[in-house]
């Protein structure tokens, strides 16, 4: 009897005490606000400014801290006096709203990190407010724009610029490329092929309209990235790479840069052979006088001289003097109306030339050969 007579006043007490704990945990709860933290666990949860991480529940001692904007995976919520925490990766964070904000349901559709640049898929708008309410002005699509961080509001993340907020949409804007310092990222008007590359018809360059040989030159539309952040130049009749590997920005040249392309051309062929086929005479392999200067131009500068016979290319350019003869002009033999011969001049008193059938393609001093004429085609 006095075992059971123990027993029962043990348990008297132990509900005693049960009951005052649960009123000081009830006082202690009641104490805390909970309109102003997140009491149930979304999943995700973002930090509206640089939180801390802790290893305990009651926030004590500190493991790191965390970067505003960052996005986080919570595991669950506990509480520590009556306070809710996120249970995330690694410990514990607050879950006041103050400074986290549970991200919008389809945040997937968002970018939630800062990789400094963010490029517009579309015409996009800058505001000045995290709202979106109130337009300082338009970004054209295809625009590379400088990122300070994201913000967000009501659960959707913004890119901060330096003068105002815009979307963080995947369906506006998209991040670069991490090689994007590889690739052109403005308009630079023309672009010409440093080798040999494809026009495509699509921006992802999978589907090929026609191969563009090295040196072809094209007019920049605009430049439009990919759904996967890479910068494609938009040209006549589809896409090219905005790659700096492939492309160049082309330049025009100075006179005296065309006449030496012109020159240096002309001298890579010499000891090929004459030639008076119609098949051959226009190169690449073998020539006569005028399919050999008709060649050189048009493969040198994509100039096509009128005709390729001496008489039809007399009318090419102006007529200049023997006494101010410069690299590329032509020289003719014989009357005007009425030439047998034509040479590129390179300059120091020598010409390039289709000679003869023995002599092939060969330099001459011109002292020796003196021309009739000399028509300058690079005014």
């Amino acid at each position: 009897m006095g075992k059971s007579t123990n027993t029962g006043a043990y348990n008297q007490r132990k509900t005693e005490v049960s009951k005052t704990n649960q009123s000081q945990t009830v006082t202690v709860a009641s104490a805390v606000d909970l309109s102003k933290y997140y009491t149930t666990n979304s999943g995700e949860i973002v930090a509206l400014t640089d939180i801390k991480l802790y290893s305990e529940v009651g926030l004590k001692n500190v493991i790191k801290t965390i970067s505003a904007g960052s996005l986080l995976k919570t595991q669950g919520v506990e509480y520590a006096s009556g306070y809710p925490r996120f249970k995330v990766s690694g410990g514990y964070i607050t879950a006041n709203r103050s400074f986290v904000v549970q991200p919008t349901s389809n945040i997937a559709n968002y970018y939630t990190t800062n990789t400094g640049q963010i490029a517009s898929l579309t015409d996009i708008h800058v505001y000045s407010d995290v709202a979106l309410t109130k337009l300082v002005r338009t970004v054209s699509a295809g625009t590379l724009l400088k990122v300070q961080g994201i913000e967000y509001i009501s659960g959707y993340p913004r890119y901060k610029l330096a003068d105002g907020y815009i979307t963080a949409n995947k369906s506006f804007v998209v991040q670069p490329v991490s090689s994007i310092n590889n690739y052109y990222t403005s308009n630079p008007g023309e672009i010409s092929a440093s080798k040999v590359t494809h026009l495509y018809s699509d921006i992802d360059l999978t589907n090929i309209v026609k191969k563009v040989p090295a040196g072809t030159v094209y007019k920049v539309e605009k430049i439009q990235y990919s759904t996967s952040g890479y910068p494609r130049f938009k040209v006549a009749g589809g896409f090219i790479s905005a790659n700096k590997s492939i492309v160049a920005v082309y330049k025009e040249s100075s006179n005296t840069e065309k006449a030496n392309k012109v020159v240096a051309l002309a001298k890579t062929k010499i000891g090929d052979p004459y030639t008076q086929s119609a098949s051959g005479r226009l190169g690449p392999n073998s020539f006569d006088c005028s399919g050999f200067v008709y060649y050189v131009y048009k493969t040198a500068l994509g100039i096509v001289l009128p005709g390729t016979t001496t008489t039809t290319e007399e009318s090419a350019g102006k007529e200049v003097s023997l006494n101010t003869l410069k690299p590329g002009d032509l020289l003719f033999y014989g009357t005007r109306g009425n030439t047998y011969h034509v040479g590129i001049y390179e300059g120091n008193g020598i010409m390039v030339h289709a000679a003869t059938p023995e002599e092939g393609v060969k330099e001459t001093a011109i002292k020796y050969y003196e021309p009739s004429f000399a028509r300058r085609i690079l005014n």
